[in-house]
């Protein structure tokens, strides 16, 4: 399918069919999905494809029960987190040395960047003091230079693993669109139970849970509605 074609055929389904859609359907957009742009290239996201119909009746309950979910042949939830930078910092940087010609200067840059630049960005404590401290330094530099002014805070951390993961999330439901599915991204869920039928913890931010299916007749409910570009697009 077109990329277009696909674009404007992306609604959101609420009802599904019983026809069963697929596994190679999820692993292509999976796939898919994992070649997203995302901040640094630290890849801070995870994909939980709910298999196990225990857990798949678990997370229907905890999507509250949204005729979305309880039809759909498949669940997928998406994760943002702030805590496998580390692990994935170092995987990245010794595939970049080993796929990649690198200059003994470009070497240094990167190193500078992914090992001095990063942790002063992602490391956190329990109270915040860091992020406090950094606050007041990134801002001081300010003053004087533009300077990125974030993440400070934990909570900056996950705005931002959230925007990455919600960019790949978008590379999963073009995916499934293109290959002749519907799917629907939920935001309406119980956060701690999604959390709890996965086994996450608190590092962890659900971003949504994309149900995948066979859209049934009337499963998308009414014409797509968008405002005036005029209200939205800016040229300045």
């Amino acid at each position: 399918m077109d990329f277009f074609d696909a674009l404007n055929k992306r609604r959101s389904v609420r009802r599904y069919t019983p026809t069963p859609v697929p596994d190679t359907v999820i692993q292509k957009a999976l796939d898919a999905a994992l070649k997203a742009p995302n901040s640094s290239n630290l890849q801070p996201w995870e994909f939980y494809w709910v298999k196990s119909p225990e857990k798949k009746q678990a997370l229907v309950d905890a999507c509250l029960f949204q005729g979305t979910a309880k039809t759909a042949s498949h669940l997928v939830v998406a994760v943002a987190r702030i805590d496998t930078w580390k692990r994935n910092r170092n995987l990245l940087f010794k595939q970049m040395e080993e796929t990649q010609t690198l200059s003994e200067d470009n070497r240094k840059d990167l190193k500078a960047y992914y090992f001095k630049v990063i942790p002063f960005l992602y490391i956190q404590d329990p109270f915040g003091i860091l992020g406090t401290l950094k606050w007041i330094i990134l801002n001081m530099i300010g003053l004087f230079r533009p300077v990125a002014r974030g993440p400070a805070f934990k909570k900056d951390l996950i705005e931002v693993v959230s925007k990455t993961t919600a960019l790949a999330c978008e590379n999963f439901m073009l995916a499934i669109v293109a290959q002749g599915y519907g799917c629907c991204p939920m935001e309406g869920f119980d956060e701690s139970r999604v959390k709890k039928i996965l086994g996450l913890s608190s590092n962890t931010h659900i971003v949504m849970t994309i149900s995948v299916g066979e859209a049934a007749p009337g499963g998308v409910f009414g014409p797509q509605l968008r405002l005036d570009p005029k209200l939205v697009i800016h040229e300045v």
